[in-house]
């Protein structure tokens, strides 16, 4: 059975356990519907999202010119990933990244990495895991979708984050804290990764104070209950299963990465650390 580690907001990352008091999903995960107004009082979340047909090839043009043409996968941040174990024996947390092995074929999770960003109860106290696809971009902007997203940061790129959520969105970004120029809740595990703060987010990109390249959005998440996770890491083939890293959170929040292009850049992480003794 992998390592399952729970954080809640008043609970110390290094003092976890599964009985630690945990808000209720819609307390803890402040995704809101695309269809839906901004109406929450710290108005974190992206919403209502344009249905308009746009054609893909105009989008994939303004694609070429958004942020960069290039992914940003630093190699002297390759340092900075840190193994947490394959199959049964990986740790699973708040802030890691879930990499997914050769024979994973299902259409949403094959040659993906998944960035854990909620663990805790649902509305039928089920133990559920939340997390995005980092590697998963669509053709649009999220200002192309989203007329509610208005400035710079209006012209990142939206990434696919899974098949759960009913078309609801989120925004992670590195802007956020005490000292943050992005309102958001507390940091995501060990990430350096936060959630929400959308206005904010627009006023502090237009106002120099934060890069664009510090956001990244999302519409729809992966979510798996415990025992599918379980089940998940402890399909094993020739040594390879699903493995557990924490990476840098500039390789998370990178939006100019191809379908599958993280995933592969983590795999040879893992191939790495599955040969040494």
């Amino acid at each position: 059975m992998i390592s399952l580690h729970l954080t809640a907001h008043k609970v110390h990352r290094n003092n976890l356990s599964r009985t630690a008091p945990w808000p209720r999903a819609s307390q803890i995960i402040t995704a809101v519907s695309i269809l839906a107004a901004i109406t929450s009082p710290n108005r974190s979340a992206v919403s209502a999202f344009s249905r308009t047909s746009i054609h893909q090839t105009a989008a994939t043009r303004r694609r070429s010119n958004n942020l960069s043409s290039t992914s940003r996968l630093d190699e002297s941040l390759q340092s900075e990933i840190k193994y947490l174990g394959s199959g049964p024996d990986a740790i699973v947390r708040p802030g890691v990244v879930l990499v997914a092995p050769d024979h994973e074929y299902d259409h949403f999770l094959m040659k993906s990495a998944v960035f854990v960003y909620a663990i805790g109860l649902d509305d039928n106290q089920d133990m559920v895991i939340r997390g995005v696809i980092l590697d998963h971009p669509t053709a649009f902007t999220v200002g192309e979708m989203s007329p509610n997203v208005l400035g710079t940061v209006s012209n990142n790129l939206l990434f696919r984050g899974g098949n759960s959520g009913e078309d609801s969105a989120m925004l992670l970004h590195s802007a956020g804290g005490q000292n943050g120029s992005i309102q958001s809740a507390e940091m995501i595990g060990n990430s350096g990764v936060y959630e929400g703060g959308i206005v904010s987010a627009m006023e502090a990109v237009d106002a120099g104070l934060v890069d664009a390249s510090q956001c990244k959005f999302f519409f729809n998440y992966m979510q798996f209950r415990e025992l599918e996770l379980d089940d998940l890491f402890s399909e094993v083939e020739d040594g390879d299963a699903w493995s557990s890293l924490e990476i840098p959170s500039e390789y998370v929040l990178d939006s100019n990465l191809g379908r599958g292009e993280l995933w592969m850049k983590l795999r040879g992480t893992v191939k790495k650390n599955r040969k040494s003794p």
